[in-house]
């Protein structure tokens, strides 16, 4: 959630061109990354990073900086070094399909399903068509549980893994922005069904040939000459770099490429030059302009979706791009037709995602001059008490056991001295320009409010439509949700401990008093199912904690026995409300002893809600 808002923050409202306020030279250039690669080696314990830069037609630098294996002292080289790009490879894919509408194989109102050998759930009227996944409004939840395999002997075929992993449909197509792999891996398949190619094998063939990207790999099983170049990827892990074995996606189209600086090179140079690069063409000029033109846009204020690529304009200037990371690959990819302009970097080690995007922005504020800490703006007249309150992010989950993520992923608005204080993951202060429309205190980008027919605020916008947050409130709320099962394990820890007390005490109790202490029956039953709370919770709380990264292979096996034996528990917890209501029914105890059974019985209906609320007791069905 961290990389979330940090990420977010750096797309800016659109601007007028504006034009070099330095020279875009080689000696520039290197200058500037070796002084920012200097600072960010250090401060984001990086190992290696790759970067290029092209201009007006022309490559005008790379550079390696670190290394690409660390153990092997074998330096990061901008035309030698393969990085994972991660949802830079999406680009390719919306390259691909554009391809296809250009030659009326496709069109952007076409229903999905037409294309499909299986069927998307009808969950609203609307039906999902091409342009949603291309603006990723398709309506899916995220999901990620089982997305990944450790060898390339798990990975299922597109087709399979796409039935097998179909996340729930939660919102109308076309209405919200929310990031979606799925939707890019449905893409990817539609091209299959279409070509009658892999998708990879189309991208080779199509994108890759024209350019002379002889350096990329987008299949499953790598070449070994590439394969022997490729960068380990390394995670910063108890004061030592750690490197990570290869992973391998099930759904390859959302995220699966591996490149070289240079080979980006002529990628950026293709879009930037009508399609073209050199004698290789991959898009006609008309197409390639569609694809830099917005295609949803929810706010005048936020900048728009393009066909594919998603806009980050900063300084006045139109900057459109990918960014993508993957464990322990963090990249960049931005272009700026106004002058001509590409930039693309990779780092090949956590944590890096707040490198590369800090990057591009300091290069953009470099070499264009963007004023650092603009004047505020004027506050407007608005009452800012309705934007207060709790925001969850749009990319979330609502249909399984990973809605607990939830927990830790609340945004909240609140008014401290006349503006409003955004919190999650970071902290920053925006100043009311209009209704519903704010600008931020120390940098020109913007935050715009949504409401519904009935005038109520339901979203936030943070510089993008991928920046939407919805509201959420009584139950729905993070905070409330933390102290119901605050009160749920307080409960369970007493109950635990006063009727192990118990029973460990009850063939002392002499038996015509044990009325008054309830059934050695009724104490056993709260007893296992207080126990049972404490254990399972903290066991779960501890595996999604210790490596939570550790869930995108499938549900690791002591995390799946924790699911199901919840599921058991909420059962014997209705048995332990139901013992409750037999002794006020038949008098049984003490009217303390009662009311103390009472409180755990509520436990146990508490606990039944949250497993409901987290999709737990359904676990055993979709696992």
């Amino acid at each position: 959630m961290r990389y979330l808002i940090a990420g977010l923050l750096f797309s800016l409202s659109a601007g007028a061109s504006a034009q070099p306020t330095r020279a875009i030279t080689q000696d520039n250039l290197k200058q500037f990354f070796d002084a920012a690669f200097t600072v960010q080696q250090k401060e984001h314990e990086i190992v290696g990073a790759i970067v290029s830069v092209v201009h007006q037609g022309e490559v005008v630098f790379k550079a390696g900086y670190g290394f690409a294996d660390l153990e092997a002292r074998v330096p990061a080289d901008p035309d030698e070094s393969l990085f994972r790009i991660a949802s830079i490879t999406k680009p390719f894919v919306w390259t691909a399909m554009m391809q296809l509408l250009e030659q009326g194989q496709l069109q952007l109102d076409d229903p999905v399903d037409e294309y499909l050998d299986f069927k998307i759930p009808a969950t609203f009227d609307e039906p999902i068509r091409i342009r949603h996944l291309l603006t990723h409004t398709p309506g899916f939840e995220e999901k990620g549980t089982g997305s990944v395999s450790r060898s390339v002997q798990e990975v299922l075929p597109l087709g399979a893994y796409l039935k097998q992993n179909m996340p729930a449909r939660v919102r109308p197509p076309g209405t919200q922005a929310s990031y979606s792999n799925y939707g890019t891996d449905l893409a990817g398949y539609i091209i299959e069904r279409v070509s009658g190619q892999t998708w990879a094998d189309y991208v080779d063939e199509h994108v890759l040939a024209p350019l002379a990207m002889r350096s990329t790999n987008t299949q499953l099983v790598m070449d070994a000459a590439l394969q022997a170049r490729h960068a380990k990827g390394y995670r910063y892990q108890g004061g030592q770099f750690v490197p990570n074995d290869y992973e391998y996606f099930g759904g390859t189209p959302a995220g699966h490429i591996s490149t070289t600086a240079d080979d980006m090179t002529r990628f950026m140079l293709a879009h930037l030059n009508d399609g073209a690069f050199g004698a290789g063409r991959i898009l006609q000029p008309a197409t390639t302009q569609q694809m830099q033109q917005p295609l949803f846009t929810p706010h005048e204020l936020s900048p728009p979706m393009l066909h594919g690529f998603y806009r980050t304009d900063r300084a006045g200037l139109t900057v459109f791009g990918h960014g993508g990371d993957v464990n322990q690959y963090h990249s960049n990819l931005s272009l700026i037709p106004d002058v001509g302009l590409g930039i693309f970097i990779s780092f090949n080690s956590d944590p890096a995602s707040s490198a590369r995007s800090q990057l591009v922005a300091a290069f953009i504020d470099h070499f264009f001059g963007h004023e650092y800490l603009p004047p505020s703006p004027t506050a407007a007249a608005v009452d800012l008490e309705p934007y207060a309150g709790s925001y969850l992010a749009l990319r979330r989950n609502y249909s399984t056991f990973e809605k607990l993520a939830m927990l830790v992923s609340e945004v909240t608005v609140r008014v401290q001295e006349k503006e409003l204080v955004v919190s999650g993951g970071g902290t920053s202060r925006w100043i009311a320009i209009g209704p519903d429309q704010f600008r931020g205190k120390y940098h020109d980008r913007n935050l715009v409010f949504t409401r519904d027919a009935g005038g109520a605020i339901t979203h936030m916008t943070i510089g993008g439509p991928l920046g939407t947050f919805e509201r959420v409130a009584g139950m729905d709320k993070p905070s409330n949700l933390q102290m119901l099962l605050g009160l749920l394990f307080f409960v369970a820890l007493s109950a635990t401990l006063g009727y192990g007390y118990r029973l460990l005490r009850f063939r002392q109790t002499p038996a015509s008093s044990r009325l008054e202490v309830l059934s050695r029956l009724d104490v056993s039953v709260a007893w296992v199912f207080s126990l049972l709370v404490i254990i399972l919770y903290g066991h779960l709380v501890f595996l999604l904690s210790d490596d939570p990264e550790e869930f995108a292979y499938g549900v690791p096996t002591a995390a799946h026995v924790s699911l199901l034996l919840m599921s058991v528990n909420a059962v014997l917890g209705l048995i332990t409300a139901w013992l409750s209501a037999r002794q006020w029914i038949s008098g049984v105890g003490s009217l303390t002893a009662r009311l103390g059974y009472s409180l755990v019985a509520l436990a146990a209906l508490i606990n039944v809600w949250v497993c409901s609320y987290f999709n737990i007791l359904s676990y055993s069905l979709y696992s």
